[in-house]
């Protein structure tokens, strides 16, 4: 995760030079020194120390944090913890320490998103097929193995301010929907075919088949939680192929024939899906998403690509 947090300092301008002294705290990883750092808010000003606490099962204590803080120079430091800190740990930062700190919240919505918007590439972790369903507390999510992941349209930050949730916890998900493959012809009344292949989305979340663009910024899958919808809200193969010519039938203008051959119609005809010769195949794609915990409320997903709110299921 170092080498991830490393590139993530280089997307966001942050230039870190090696320090010119050693710590002795035990899991606080000193990264190196920066000249600026946007979190502090000034263009330029005092060097800042960027740390990084890698996960662990455990949180960080207070003797571990305190330790840490009697350790660090006096001046400037960012703080990124994967683990969870001490509730009280302002208490231990003496006014000689200005310290702006990132627990595993802020972290996973930084990374998250980095990995979603393409600013951080990263290679599908290798799933074991006898792992089965991983439980996320009251989120259920399987092991998949997905053809690709789409960008999310919503503004996290945005949707956040203009609901007032300013201060709600997210993290970032993948929603598991189907990607089917369509390989078919459309005939015209006339018996005229036309052969075609097409990318149909199913997205199980909001009861929706549509025709798939394609991916704007393809990149391996990252390595998120990947929620699933309640398997009846699955279409199966028979449904799809009675749904698909609502979407792939087409009117084009006609054309009739004259001596001098073919002549373009002001009629407009149907050409339509042969369902009877269409082949299918289907892989899974991961649409982007977010859990947010919102305090007094029952926790919920915002889908990434249309802004609805959705019920943990």
């Amino acid at each position: 995760m170092e080498d991830a947090v490393r590139q993530l300092l280089i997307s966001r301008g942050v230039s870190l030079a090696l320090p010119t002294y050693s710590t002795h705290a035990s899991g606080f990883s000193l990264l190196g020194i920066a000249e600026r750092v946007p979190e502090f808010g000034e263009i330029r000003g005092e060097p800042v120390n960027v740390w990084h606490v890698q996960s662990d099962l455990f949180p960080v204590s207070m003797a571990e944090f305190e330790r840490w803080v009697v350790d660090a120079p006096r001046g400037r430091h960012w703080l990124l913890s994967e683990r969870k800190l001490p509730e009280n740990f302002a208490s231990l930062i003496p006014k000689e320490l200005e310290i702006v700190v990132w627990g595993p919240n802020e972290m996973s919505v930084w990374l998250g998103e980095a990995i979603l918007s393409g600013d951080l590439k990263v290679a599908p972790k290798e799933l074991n097929q006898e792992e089965g369903d991983v439980d996320y507390g009251n989120v259920v999510t399987q092991n998949h193995v997905l053809s690709g992941v789409v960008e999310p349209i919503v503004d996290i930050e945005s949707w956040l301010v203009q609901r007032g949730y300013d201060g709600a916890l997210t993290y970032p998900v993948l929603l598991n929907c189907k990607l089917w493959e369509v390989e078919g012809e459309i005939v015209s009344p006339s018996g005229k075919s036309e052969g075609n292949l097409w990318m149909i989305l199913e997205d199980p979340w909001i009861s929706t088949v549509s025709i798939f663009e394609g991916f704007d910024n393809p990149s391996p899958p990252p390595s998120l939680r990947i929620l699933d919808p309640p398997s009846s809200r699955w279409k199966g193969a028979q449904e799809m192929m009675s749904v698909l010519p609502t979407i792939l039938d087409i009117r084009r203008q006609g054309e009739t024939d004259d001596e001098e051959g073919s002549v373009r119609s002001i009629m407009l005809e149907w050409w339509r899906l042969d369902t009877a010769s269409a082949k299918m195949r289907q892989s899974n794609i991961g649409l982007p998403a977010w859990v947010v915990k919102v305090a007094g409320r029952d926790d919920a997903i915002l889908h990434g690509m249309n802004g609805r709110t959705l019920p943990i299921v």
